[in-house]
């Protein structure tokens, strides 16, 4: 392999393990917009409840509370699950940030059916533990690749001194 070779591949390692870094980072930021989310909705649920009488007249009443507690139930289970499953298949952690939306839309629906105070500790722990684990799992995939890249680079070093 030419020199310029060798510079180019290690340019090229180096700049994967510098995105790898970025992404390891991915579920943690999710994580903080959730928690951040999860303040305002505890701070404005007044605002909410006003917000809340607008849309339910344009949308009409909204889902009962024991619908809306199935579905979360349903989401976390099938979430937790997901997050599992593609940890243990070795596959790259995507859309960590869809997560939030989902939590995001729990409290809306809690909020518009007016039982926004008795459940947001569900919505809350719900969110913690998926965007948890979608961290958990960002960060152990992208440290994998960074191993993986790094020795990659030793390789290298190696070939180098032997050349």
């Amino acid at each position: 392999m030419t020199e310029n070779g060798v510079t180019s591949l290690r340019q090229k390692i180096q700049e994967q393990i510098r995105l790898c870094e970025q992404r390891s980072n991915h579920g943690l930021w999710a994580l903080a917009l959730f928690v951040a989310i999860s303040i305002a909705a505890n701070a404005n649920f007044q605002s909410l409840a006003t917000l809340a009488e607008q849309w339910r007249d344009l949308l009409g009443p909204p889902p009962p509370t024991s619908w809306i507690n199935g579905a979360l139930f349903i989401y976390s289970f099938s979430a937790v699950i997901q997050i599992f499953t593609r940890m243990m298949q070795g596959t790259e952690p995507k859309g960590a940030f869809f997560p939030v939306i989902y939590l995001l839309l729990f409290y809306l629906f809690y909020g518009a059916s007016g039982a926004q105070i008795e459940h947001f500790w569900a919505v809350l722990a719900s969110g913690l533990t998926i965007l948890g684990l979608e961290s958990y799992s960002c960060w152990n995939y992208y440290q994998a690749e960074i191993r993986g890249a790094r020795e990659e680079l030793d390789r290298l070093k190696r070939l180098e001194k032997l050349s």
